[in-house]
């Protein structure tokens, strides 16, 4: 079961809802400030992140505690987009064309890189957390290789692409592990599909109108691309053209949602496939039914809407109770040259803290948050616990195989038996 993440750009009753998407229901409201567009991410299950939009802020709420900030981190500029790894180690923040990485576990910042000539519009990873991609307004599109940012002073990219001739307004990158795809939408009004595995250009698709949002379902069979007039295109990926460019009909109506009266900035996909979400300046966020392209649900806002996308419901959600998973640390200001070098360490000290696989030991597992502590406590806090589990973990499968063998072994000296009569 899904939800369905808002900001906008009043402020005037919440800086992000959370909603039940078919019925409209208000769940979660988290108060404090404005969420600036493409920097709202959940982290892990456990919180909310965002940067604040003109201030030098970042915020993160706890899932459970609505309306309540359950830290403030003060930043050296206002922070216009952020992302989080998938793995929830590490967080990708742009001021103006700079990119800092940080790791959440600790708040080390570990990477500044400057390669964007204009400001950053939007950051996304790979699925596998090893790769993201970068694009600006200058038009350029910039693949990072992670493992080369966190040991290098001095990165370059592993591919760079500036085809595009106007501000890139929009990313996605597709989940796939083996070949992932990224899209990019532009104000010149083309979207462009690239492989990231080997750099090429894999379609150039010509709209006529400029283009600000850009999503792909997760079984990747069809691509939605939201315009400044409103309009949301669906493209057919498994009937792909014969040749790399492609000129898209705006009169093939059955390929269009429309409903929308200002520009689409923020779309996306349901896990099921069944639904997409669309989110406008025209101050509300559509619901729409991928299979008759009608609109479901309309959520109505008091401003422009600065984010919206659909997330699983957490557990946190529907608890008041407080296990967190995921330790984030206030971020640093300023990188410390030579820090990550010289101590292996911290080269390693990634923290990739998985959910238990059995949910009858996530009661036993007393993890607290971490926020505001030092490293030192930190650590020794994680390893404390991870130990703890280990060893409990440990106990239940030996009894249980003692069990099973003990139970296996009656069962044979039986059978024999009666063989034997």
């Amino acid at each position: 079961m899904e939800v369905v993440v808002t900001s906008e750009c009043s402020g005037q009753l919440w800086n992000t809802c959370i909603w039940e998407p078919l019925t409209g229901t208000t769940l979660r409201t988290f108060k404090g400030g404005i969420s600036g567009s493409q920097s709202l991410c959940v982290v892990g299950g456990d919180y909310l992140i965002a940067s604040i939009k003109d201030k030098p802020i970042i915020q993160v709420w706890a899932l459970n505690r609505q309306d309540q900030i359950t830290t403030k981190m003060i930043m050296p500029g206002i922070v216009q987009v952020l992302a989080i790894s998938p793995c929830n180690n590490f967080c990708v923040g742009a001021l103006s064309e700079q990119l800092l990485v940080w790791q959440l576990s600790t708040g080390k910042l570990v990477a500044s890189l400057r390669r964007h000539y204009q400001n950053v519009s939007d950051v996304k990873f790979t699925a596998d957390s090893s790769r993201f991609v970068s694009a600006g307004a200058e038009g350029l599109v910039l693949l990072w290789s992670l493992e080369t940012v966190l040991h290098s002073k001095e990165c370059e990219p592993d591919s760079t692409w500036s085809d595009h001739s106007l501000p890139v307004t929009g990313l996605h990158v597709t989940k796939s592990l083996i070949q992932p795809l990224a899209f990019s939408v532009s104000l010149d009004q083309t979207c462009k599909i690239r492989d990231l595995n080997t750099g090429r250009t894999l379609f150039n698709i010509q709209f006529g109108q400029p283009l600000r949002s850009v999503a792909v379902d997760h079984a990747e069979e069809s691509c939605y691309v939201g315009s400044q007039e409103g309009k949301i295109y669906r493209i057919d990926l498994l009937d792909p053209p014969r040749g790399v460019e492609q000129m898209v009909d705006e009169t093939a109506s059955k390929k269009m949602f429309v409903g929308h009266e200002k520009a689409v900035t923020c779309l996306s996909v349901s896990m099921d496939g069944c639904h997409l979400l669309s989110g406008s300046d025209d101050e509300s966020a559509r619901v729409w039914d991928m299979a008759s392209g009608q609109c479901v649900r309309i959520l109505a806002h008091r401003g422009p809407l600065t984010n919206a996308f659909f997330a699983p419901r957490y557990k946190h959600l529907d608890t008041d109770k407080f296990h967190p998973r995921v330790i984030i640390n206030t971020f640093e200001k300023k990188r410390h040259d030579g820090q990550l070098n010289a101590d292996s360490d911290t080269n390693i000290q990634l923290l990739m803290r998985c959910p238990p696989l059995m949910e009858s030991f996530d009661s036993e597992r007393q993890s607290n948050s971490l926020l505001g502590k030092s490293e030192g406590q930190a650590s020794s806090e994680v390893v404390q616990n991870e130990l703890s589990h280990l060893k409990y973990v440990n106990r239940q499968l030996y009894a249980f195989a003692v069990d099973k063998i003990l139970k296996n072994d009656t069962t044979c000296t039986t059978s024999d038996n009666k063989k034997r009569k």
